[in-house]
């Protein structure tokens, strides 16, 4: 589970509003004679810029290296991944896969395309406990194979854990498991 730092995030939606209805109080009102009519179009303006703002930081800004660790406890993962999968059915059967990870600020998709199948995220979430040295990402799939393989690789449901250990992360490893009671490794690699 990611730890929020829920302080410094009201801390900074706290000073950054005052911040701003300061400067537009400066602006906009003559000090020896205060309109209560400015004051209040001020924090009305104030309220819209600084959603604007937060909008903007969801969107664009948390991608940025600057924010990592502190203020955005995940890293980036947007983009495609070259995966290779090793399953304990045929362990000297190396398995290739593309992997797009498409990520917001609020979410993560993950789609895992093979040769014979693809599989899309139910489900996704970060792991990341920094005191025990852990920052994993896991998410649940489906897994729909091809119609004509079908025999052989039945449509399933599985869980899988990548570990990955600096920013920017390149490369996560991990495990698998199916409901169709298989298991194996996997590699992803950017």
């Amino acid at each position: 589970m990611i730890k929020y730092n829920l302080k410094i995030y009201g801390y900074l939606i706290l000073g950054l509003a005052f911040l701003t209805y300061l400067l537009l109080f400066l602006v906009n009102q003559d000090i020896s004679n205060i309109k209560i009519s400015i004051a209040l179009k001020d924090l009305t303006s104030t309220i819209s810029i600084n959603a604007v703002f937060w909008l903007i930081f969801a969107k664009f800004f948390w991608k940025w290296k600057l924010f990592y660790g502190w203020l955005v406890p995940f890293p980036n993962l947007n983009g495609t991944w070259e995966a290779t999968l090793i399953s304990n059915n045929d362990k000297e059967k190396v398995i290739p896969a593309k992997v797009l990870i498409k990520q917001s600020f609020f979410t993560i998709t993950i789609r895992l395309k093979t040769e014979e199948s693809e599989s899309f995220s139910i489900s996704a979430s970060f792991d990341i406990d920094k005191d025990r040295d852990i920052y994993q990402l896991f998410y649940t799939y489906t897994n729909l194979p091809r119609a004509t393989v079908r025999g052989h690789s039945q449509i399933h449901y599985g869980t899988v854990i990548l570990r990955y250990d600096s920013c920017p992360v390149t490369k996560m490893t991990g495990e698998y498991w199916t409901s169709r009671e298989t298991t194996g490794e996997i590699e992803l690699n950017k």
